[in-house]
């Protein structure tokens, strides 16, 4: 408890410079943790949850993380992967031997969708999602109908050719995770990563208090989360949960943990070959230099309201989340450069 107690009262707070980073940039709110390997080092949240108004952001508040989802799902297939339930050559035309699946992507495996490596279409647009047929059943029922229904059409790629970023590689490597574990994605998240975490404020879809914004000609209008933009559900572990960035923070912990050789969640040896780097990113993470930090994990996320991005600095004992309530190059530019002040800042280098 002492210790603990410490931990807290050395806690730096960020609040000032996220309110000087969010006039800046003309955003409503921000909200950033940075974490090391004994937990929260710096937080903080600033603005307010919806442009005009009065109520204030702070670091209870939980912010949509778009496609920071996908490391939550690459996470979840990791973990089974553990458990010898699949493998990350496992092909889903085995899983689902009674789909018509093309021949090209016959060999797809787990590891090829979580790379981006499948060849699929991005499937982050309307005008791709009306050509999908109804889907009326559970989410789980839905991602299945949605997967069968993608690998019967030709990719835009062929597959193991180049890096193609695709949500329906998500949507399907959860299908997967579905078939061999028997419970809902929606399950599986909750099971093995919120609960293990303590990620008490981790949900699906819009967080209820601060509201999302849209740039539109330029200006910030504010999406009601209770209105008719919805994602719809088969689609979530693609980009729909919502959390704070403290409870996103302990997520991307428990991989710098494993990274530096401590089983969390995952063990080391699924931490390295999520982090590995193949044609362009890892599985579920994306592998780059930034701020001149080598072998960073990364991600952004955005589902045209919120901003959400992330780095994990294995050699350097630090990760960040930083989440703003609007969309936009602006608000893009202020988590981008947020992140990488706070990476420079807070990165301690390990002894050799």
């Amino acid at each position: 408890m002492i210790l603990a107690a410490a931990l807290l009262a050395a806690t730096v707070d960020l609040s000032a410079e996220l309110k000087t980073r969010i006039d800046a940039a003309h955003v409503p709110a921000m909200q950033a943790t940075v974490v090391n390997a004994d937990g929260i080092v710096a937080h903080g949240a600033a603005g307010v949850t919806k442009l005009g108004g009065s109520e204030p952001v702070t670091n209870a508040d939980a912010f949509h993380i778009g496609s920071c989802t996908k490391p939550f799902t690459a996470t979840i297939l990791g973990t089974l992967v553990e458990e010898k339930r699949i493998g990350w050559d496992t092909k889903v035309a085995d899983l689902f031997p009674e789909w018509k699946i093309r021949s090209d992507d016959k060999d797809v495996t787990l590891a090829d969708f979580l790379s981006h490596e499948a060849g699929l279409p991005p499937y982050g647009e309307d005008e791709e999602l009306k050509k999908l047929p109804p889907m009326k059943g559970t989410a789980a029922e839905n991602r299945r109908r949605f997967a069968k229904f993608v690998l019967s059409q030709p990719p835009a790629l062929p597959p193991r050719t180049q890096f193609q970023y695709s949500n329906a590689d998500y949507v399907i490597a959860a299908a997967m995770a579905e078939k061999v574990s028997k419970q809902s994605w929606e399950e599986l998240v909750r099971t093995r990563i919120f609960e293990p975490l303590h990620m008490t404020t981790a949900g699906i879809g819009w967080p209820l208090r601060v509201w999302g914004h849209e740039e539109v000609n330029g200006a910030l209008k504010p999406v009601d989360p209770h209105g008719t933009y919805q994602l719809q559900d088969f689609v979530a572990p693609a980009g729909d949960l919502h959390m704070t960035t403290d409870d996103l923070a302990e997520f991307l912990r428990a991989h710098l943990l494993a990274m530096n050789g401590k089983k969390t969640l995952i063990s080391p040896a699924t931490a390295a070959v999520m982090h590995t780097k193949r044609k362009k990113s890892g599985l579920g993470f994306g592998v780059a230099t930034v701020a001149g930090f080598e072998d960073v994990a990364t991600h952004s996320g955005s589902a045209d309201t919120m901003v959400t991005v992330i780095a994990i600095a294995p050699h350097d004992n630090v990760a960040v989340a930083v989440s703003t309530n609007a969309a936009g190059d602006s608000a893009t530019k202020a988590v981008g450069a947020e992140l990488r002040d706070l990476l420079t800042r807070f990165a301690k280098p390990r002894p050799h």
